[in-house]
């Protein structure tokens, strides 16, 4: 019952543009999302829980202070950075996708050298 309310609010929402679905979070239109949130005592985040818009964010922040770093180093660090002390399967893959997507998208180069901010990103 709850849950419903809270759908049809959010599609009314959709409708006037007042919010926009970004992955699977919602957002205003047009913020830029400009920090990414770390665990707390309180609450510590699964892979699938945080959204897209923070990991890429972690990811070009890696890249950019570390320019040529090596996507397992780079990985490592986003992981490092959410909290999560391995990098299993679920978190690899998803990180994984986030930096090809980045990449594909011209916001990461790749080169031998490793990954870095590419230019005016």
């Amino acid at each position: 019952m709850v849950r419903d309310r809270i759908d049809r609010a959010l599609r009314r929402l959709l409708k006037q543009g007042k919010i926009v679905h970004v992955g699977s979070v919602y957002d205003r239109p047009g913020h830029e999302t400009e920090f990414a949130r770390t665990p707390t005592e309180r609450c510590a985040r699964r892979v699938a829980e945080v959204p897209m818009v923070e990991r890429r964010l972690v990811l070009r922040n890696v890249a950019d202070e570390g320019p040529g770093v090596h996507r397992e180093d780079l990985l490592r660090e986003a992981a490092r950075f959410f909290g999560w002390a391995r990098l299993g399967v679920d978190i690899r893959d998803v990180l994984t996708g986030d930096v090809d997507t980045l990449i594909t998208a011209g916001d990461l180069v790749e080169s031998e050298g490793g990954l870095m901010l590419a230019k005016g990103s």
